[in-house]
């Protein structure tokens, strides 16, 4: 009888293990390390109302990015285009990535582009960097 309780213990500890791994994160987390504000436009023309200021973190509830995907999502994957100086008549455009509204897995995983690095450092956690420049000869 105690084998039996081991086992069916250790595969409870297994499914839970599964189903934290697959979780979605509690929070979309931006890191704009840039001299500009940065925003997400879900399919590349709705701005969502939680700019990233210069040099700052910020703190979305998963549960808000998914309500602003509703409607625009394929198989739970939202797309969003990234953009630099989002504050400002010109906004560069960064890249589109996609969002697995189930797992907070952002792929692609490093978009260069326009001067800017968007780097995916885990679910629901992307950085933004400018791009150093190297002196001309």
């Amino acid at each position: 009888m105690l084998k039996l309780v081991k086992k069916i213990s250790f595969y409870v500890l297994l499914l839970q293990i599964n189903l934290a791994m697959a979780a979605a994160p509690t929070f979309l987390l931006t890191h704009n390390q840039t001299d500009v504000e940065s925003n997400a436009y879900i399919d590349g023309t709705i701005p969502s109302i939680y700019p990233t200021k210069p040099h700052s973190d910020s703190k979305v509830y998963w549960n808000m990015v998914r309500v602003a995907c509703h409607g625009h999502t394929a198989n739970n994957i939202c797309t969003a285009l990234i953009k630099m100086a989002s504050n400002t008549p010109n906004p560069i455009d960064v890249g589109y990535v996609n969002l697995d509204l189930t797992t907070g897995e952002i792929t692609p995983k490093v978009i260069s582009n326009n001067g800017y690095t968007l780097t995916v450092n885990g679910p629901g956690e992307t950085t933004l960097t400018k791009a150093i420049q190297s002196p001309k000869s």
